[in-house]
C-alpha cells in the first residue's frame, strides 16, 4: 500500500515538473518573439495555452484521486494539498506568458520606441523563479523556497524601472503613448509572474514544515 502511494506521489511530482518545464519553455519562446518581433513564434505560444490548461486539470484530478483513495496524513497530506494549490499558480504564470506572446504578435510590425531590455529580463527572471520554486516544492526545500522568493525584489525593481522609462517616453512624445501603454501593461503582467512564484514558494514551505512562513 505504501509503495503504491509513493509511486503516485512521484507521478504527481513529475507531472508538476513537466508542466513547469513546458511553461518555462513557453516563456523562453515568448521572450524571443518579443525581442525578434517574431509573430510566428508568438503564435506557437498562444496556441499552446490549452495544453497548459489541460495539464492543470489532469494534475488536479490526480491529486483528488490520491486524496480519496489513499487518505494521506501529516507531511504526505500537506504535499498533496500544496500540489493542488500550486498547479493553479503555474497555470496563471502560463497565462501571463501567453499575454507576453500576444503583445509580441501585436507589436511585430511596429518599430519599438526603445530597445527592449528589462521586459525580456522580467520574462527570464519569471521563468527562473517558476523553475526554482517548483524544485523547492518537489524536494521539500525550505531554504531554496526562501531564496527563490527573494528574487521577487529584483522583479519589482525591473517593473519600476520599466515604468519610469516608459513614462518618460510618453511625456517626451505623445506618439509614444499607445505602444508605451501596451508595454506598461505587459510589464505589470510579468511582475505578477513573480508574485505567483512566491506563492508557490509559500506552498513549498508549507509542504516541508506545516507552516507557510512569511516571505
Amino acid at each position: 500500500m505504501r509503495e503504491h502511494f509513493t509511486q503516485q506521489m512521484e507521478l504527481i511530482n513529475q507531472e508538476i515538473l513537466k508542466m513547469g518545464v513546458f511553461v518555462e519553455e513557453n516563456a523562453q519562446k515568448a521572450q524571443k518573439s518579443l525581442v525578434r518581433q517574431d509573430a510566428s513564434l508568438a503564435k506557437q505560444v498562444i496556441e499552446s495555452d490549452e495544453k497548459v490548461n489541460q495539464m492543470e486539470l489532469t494534475i488536479s484530478d490526480h491529486c483528488a484521486l490520491v486524496l480519496a483513495r489513499e487518505q494521506p496524513v501529516a507531511s504526505d497530506l500537506r504535499h498533496i494539498i500544496a500540489c493542488l494549490k500550486v498547479v493553479s499558480d503555474v497555470e496563471r504564470i502560463g497565462d501571463y506568458v501567453v499575454h507576453a506572446a500576444k503583445r509580441a504578435r501585436d507589436l511585430a510590425d511596429e518599430k519599438y520606441i526603445k530597445p527592449l531590455i528589462d521586459i525580456p529580463k522580467m520574462l527570464e527572471l519569471g521563468a527562473r523563479m517558476l523553475r526554482e520554486s517548483i524544485d523547492a516544492l518537489i524536494h521539500a526545500d525550505e531554504s531554496k523556497a526562501r531564496q527563490t522568493a527573494e528574487l521577487d525584489q529584483e522583479m519589482d525593481h525591473l517593473n519600476k524601472q520599466v515604468y519610469r522609462e516608459l513614462l518618460a517616453l510618453m511625456l517626451e512624445d505623445s506618439d509614444n503613448i499607445k505602444q508605451a501603454t501596451k508595454l506598461l501593461f505587459l510589464a505589470r503582467f510579468l511582475e505578477r509572474m513573480g508574485d505567483h512564484a512566491v506563492t508557490i514558494c509559500s506552498w513549498a514551505i508549507y509542504s516541508a514544515t506545516g507552516n507557510h512562513g512569511e516571505l
